[in-house]
C-alpha cells in the first residue's frame, strides 16, 4: 500500500509498481512504457514491477520484459459507455488493484482508466501522455476539456518529446513534466557490430484500427522500398513491421520480413533506417545516432499532423534524419543518399535525467 505522504518518485521506487500500456494498434506506447519500466526496475533493485498490455501485444511484451505480462483489454461496441461498464478487463483490473494495492501505477494510452483507478486505490498515479492528445490546437474545445478532465486524476503527467532538456509546468494543480523521450536500453549501445549483415532496414509501426489513410501510407512505403530494391537503388532491405501490417508471403518480393522484437537491434546496427514518424522509433534512432529517412504518414485522424511534427522535430535534432512525405516516395533513393551523407548528431534521451527531473520538481 502506498504511504499517503509519499511522493511519486518514492512510490515508484518503493513498489510494487504497475505499468498499464495500450499495445494496439501500434506498439509505440508499449515501447515507451517498457523503457520506463526498465528505469524503475533498475532503481528498485528488487524489480517489483508488473506490466499489462493489450492481448495482441502480450507475446511481444513478454519477450521484451523477459517475464509475465498481464492482458488488459477494455472491450468495444457501439455503446461505448456500456462497453466500459461491462468490460471484464476493466473489472478484473480494478479488483486486482484494490486487492494488491500497488504503491504506484503508470498509465500509458488508457487515460479513461485514471479516474477509475483514483477511486479504488491510493497508489501514486503517473500518466504518460502525448502532447498531441493533451494540448492539440486542432482539437475542439470540448475535446481539450475531456482530455484535461481525464489527465488531472493523475499525480503526475509526463510528456516525452523529441527535445533537448526537460521543463515543467502544471495542468490545473497536477505537475506536468516535459522530458526528452525515453528509450529502451538497447538503443543506448555504445558499440555496434562490425560488418552488419542488414545495412538497410525499415522499422514500421503497427496497424491503424480503421485508419484507412494510415494503412495506405504504410503500404505505399513498403511498395516504394520493394521497387527501390528491385531497381538496385537499395542493396536490400529487412523490414520489421508491427502487428496489423499485411506482410504476407510474396506480397513484397524484394523485401525480407524480420522479427519485430529484433527491430531495435537491427535499427541500432543498420547504416540506414526507413521509418514512419512515430515518436518512440524516432527517439531510438536519435539515441543510437542512426541515419534515417522518415516518412510522415497520412492519417484519417490527427495522427497525420503528429507524424509531420515528429519528423520535423527529429530532423531539427540531427542532420542525418531526413523527412519526406508519402507524395514524394519516388525520391526515396535520393533521400537515402542525403541521410547517409550527413553526420548524425548526438542526442540524449530522458533516461538519465528521469530521477533528477522528478527530484527537481518535487514530486
Amino acid at each position: 500500500m502506498a504511504d499517503p505522504r509519499s511522493g511519486v518518485a518514492e512510490a515508484l521506487i518503493q513498489g510494487p509498481t504497475w505499468f498499464l500500456a495500450r499495445g494496439e494498434p501500434g506498439l509505440g506506447r508499449l515501447m515507451e512504457t517498457i523503457s520506463l519500466a526498465g528505469i524503475v526496475a533498475a532503481a528498485q533493485r528488487s524489480r517489483r514491477v508488473r506490466v499489462a498490455t493489450s492481448s495482441s501485444a502480450v507475446a511481444i511484451a513478454e519477450r521484451l520484459v523477459k517475464g509475465r505480462v498481464d492482458r488488459l483489454d477494455l472491450g468495444g461496441g457501439d455503446d461505448l459507455q456500456q462497453a466500459l461498464i461491462d468490460s471484464e478487463g476493466v473489472q478484473r483490473l480494478l479488483e486486482r488493484v484494490s486487492r494488491c494495492r500497488p504503491a504506484a501505477i503508470v498509465v500509458d494510452g488508457y487515460p479513461i482508466l485514471l479516474p477509475l483507478l483514483r477511486q479504488v486505490s491510493d497508489a501514486r498515479l503517473v500518466v504518460l501522455a502525448n502532447l498531441h492528445d493533451l494540448r492539440n490546437p486542432a482539437h475542439s474545445q470540448g475535446a481539450r476539456l475531456l482530455q484535461e478532465a481525464l489527465h488531472v486524476a493523475a499525480d503526475l503527467i509526463v510528456i516525452s518529446e523529441l527535445r533537448r532538456g526537460w521543463t515543467h509546468g502544471r495542468v490545473q494543480q497536477v505537475p506536468l513534466l516535459r522530458i526528452p523521450a525515453l528509450v529502451r536500453t538497447d538503443a543506448l549501445r555504445k558499440s555496434r557490430p562490425v560488418g552488419v549483415a542488414q545495412p538497410y532496414v525499415a522499422v514500421l509501426g503497427g496497424g491503424s484500427r480503421g485508419d484507412l489513410r494510415l494503412a495506405q501510407s504504410t503500404q505505399a512505403i513498403l511498395e516504394a522500398l520493394d521497387r527501390a530494391v528491385a531497381a538496385h537503388v537499395l542493396p536490400g532491405c529487412h523490414v520489421y513491421a508491427g502487428t496489423g501490417i499485411n506482410f504476407g508471403p510474396g506480397r513484397y518480393r524484394h523485401l525480407v520480413a524480420g522479427d519485430p522484437v529484433e527491430g531495435i537491434r537491427a535499427l541500432t546496427a543498420a547504416r540506414l533506417v526507413v521509418v514512419r514518424a512515430g515518436r518512440s522509433t524516432l527517439a531510438e534512432i536519435l539515441a543510437s545516432q542512426r541515419a534515417a529517412v522518415v516518412v510522415a504518414a497520412e492519417s484519417d485522424t490527427l495522427r497525420g499532423a503528429e507524424q509531420v511534427s515528429n519528423a520535423a522535430a527529429a530532423a531539427a535534432l540531427s542532420p542525418a534524419v531526413v523527412p519526406m512525405s508519402t507524395e514524394n516516395l519516388g525520391d526515396l533513393g535520393a533521400r537515402c543518399r542525403q541521410a547517409l551523407s550527413a553526420t548524425p548528431a548526438a542526442w540524449r534521451p530522458g533516461n538519465d535525467s528521469w530521477w533528477r527531473a522528478l527530484q527537481a520538481i518535487g514530486v
